[in-house]
């Protein structure tokens, strides 16, 4: 296992990520430190040279970041530097004297690297086949469009957030170099990425009383998004004012991102948006996990479960055999849920999840478990599905069920998905009980449904030519199995029989 320490030096802030790794398997971000440094701002002011204040200042963040990385017991460093800093008349001695300071080397970002850290971010987070990735940063704007999980097309403009002029300007450069963007779906979501659009999310999400909290994969639209650029447009404050827990800088800044990213909208003629949390740290990360295998993950939100189920150290193999009796058991009795595929989304991620508040509480953890999937940053799912999962997971019985939890997400939910959870919940107990020793005694599950009853048959052996075949290898688990009855009644209409 890796402890790895991801130092981003950019015009705006200075960055240091702890995360640690499993080589070519898992990875955790475990801690972040942001800094803001202004050098963008410092260029303008003078005459594009980074003075040595400013240098000092850089210097000290990243000496503590080291002391910091130290103590956390990181054994490699891996340190880049925007290539925004190229503007800069005077970058190189500006990194050269960092690195003799530090003892480190930054690495120098190309625009190609800038983009596939980008993209690998978003596309191992965000279940989205293709979209038009829009990240406006301090001083550039960048589009990369992808499809079937391919970037075919990127590029990247000279104005941001902090040398932003006006509409006009934008769109000018927009127009010399965006023409080839004008040709893709309309129907491809824009994909939004950098503290310009996360700002929005958390401003939209008050103002709309949004139940979840949770940036990363906000669903919104063009219209939306205009309601709330002119919301803040009509605020009656100075431009560098900041509005607390939204964005790092002050409103002048979102206004100007804002603007920038509209007009990309409104230039492409796209209006769906999703929200993305997560910048070229974690495409870094991912990269270092994998070893610089630039394949996209295959399935994101198991990515995202066996990163989550690592990292709180559980016992993996035992989650999917369980997972293995709860999907039999959804496709068995099919005939009585009457749900279509989607809802092995939620089952699968409550089932694997099941156990993630046992290091809490062994005895009683279920209602552990349902917070811990809230706040797990699960990926590849919608947030109505992770809330749901969460609920799935905790609902053992509906003594169990946290009502007044349930009605927090009224507007998140339709009338129907509470019997949703209620199917889904009950096949995860009963896959829950059936693997109650952990020893897999059970190799497969055979459902009858006949008239007003349901036989549910354990199949310990299925090769019966053996000499001796222990017909009561699963006598403990359809003890606890039966005590499920009731509640399935009640759930289903039927009566069961477990055999």
């Amino acid at each position: 296992m890796l402890k790895v320490a991801i130092m981003e030096l950019g015009t705006n802030q200075i960055k240091l990520s702890i995360v640690r790794i499993e080589e070519s398997k898992y990875y955790e971000v475990e801690k972040e430190y942001t800094e803001s440094v202004g050098i963008e701002q410092h260029l303008i002011e003078n005459s594009e040279l980074i003075k040595t204040v400013k240098i000092k200042e850089c210097i000290d963040i990243l000496q503590m970041y080291k002391q910091i990385a130290i103590a956390n017991g990181v054994t490699k460093y891996h340190c880049i530097a925007s290539a925004n800093l190229t503007t800069a008349k005077n970058y190189i001695s500006f990194l050269e004297e960092i690195n003799a300071d530090l003892d480190l080397e930054f690495k120098l970002l190309t625009e190609e690297e800038e983009v596939n850290y980008l993209y690998t971010a978003v596309v191992n987070t965000i279940d989205v086949a293709k979209g038009l990735i829009v990240s406006v940063g301090s001083s550039s704007t960048r589009l990369v469009y992808y499809c079937r999980r391919v970037v075919l097309n990127s590029v990247t403009i000279p104005m941001g957030a902090a040398n932003f002029t006006s509409v006009e300007d934008f769109n000018n450069l927009l127009k010399a170099t965006g023409e080839v963007f004008q040709q893709i779906d309309a129907e491809i979501p824009v994909i939004g990425s950098s503290e310009i659009f996360t700002g929005f999310a958390r401003l939209s999400r008050k103002k709309t009383k949004y139940p979840f909290d949770m940036d990363h994969n906000y669903n919104s639209d063009k219209n939306h998004f205009n309601e709330i650029l002119k919301f803040l447009q009509g605020l009656d404050v100075e431009r560098g004012a900041k509005l607390k827990g939204i964005t790092a800088n002050g409103v002048g800044y979102l206004i100007n991102g804002m603007s920038i990213a509209l007009a990309v909208m409104d230039y492409v003629n796209l209006s769906k948006l999703i929200i993305n949390d997560f910048g070229r740290n974690v495409g870094i990360t991912h990269r270092l996990t994998m070893q610089e295998d630039e394949k996209p993950v295959n399935d994101v939100s198991m990515s995202s479960i066996e990163n989550i189920i690592w990292a709180n150290g559980l016992d993996l193999e035992s989650a999917k055999y369980q997972y293995l009796l709860a999907s039999t058991l959804y496709m068995q009795l099919k005939v009585l849920h009457k749900l279509p595929r989607a809802y092995t989304r939620i089952l699968k991620a409550a089932t694997l999840l099941f156990n993630l508040g046992v290091n809490i509480n062994k005895e009683n953890f279920g209602k552990i478990t349902y917070y811990a999937i809230l706040n797990s940053n699960l990926y590849g799912l919608s947030h109505k599905e992770i809330v749901m999962a969460a609920f799935v997971a905790s609902c053992r019985n509906w003594d169990d069920f946290m009502l007044s939890e349930w009605v927090k997400y009224k507007d998140l939910m339709e009338e129907e998905d509470l019997m949703i959870v209620r199917k889904l919940a009950i096949l995860e107990s009963m896959a829950y009980t059936i693997n109650l020793r952990n020893q897999k005694v059970v190799k497969d599950i055979s459902c009858d449904v006949l008239g007003d009853s349901v036989i549910i048959k354990l199949i310990t052996e299925t090769d019966m030519k053996k000499a001796k075949v222990d017909v009561e290898a699963a006598k403990t688990e359809i003890f606890q199995l039966k005590k499920l009855g009731k509640e399935f009644t009640r759930i289903y209409k039927k009566n069961v029989e477990i055999l």
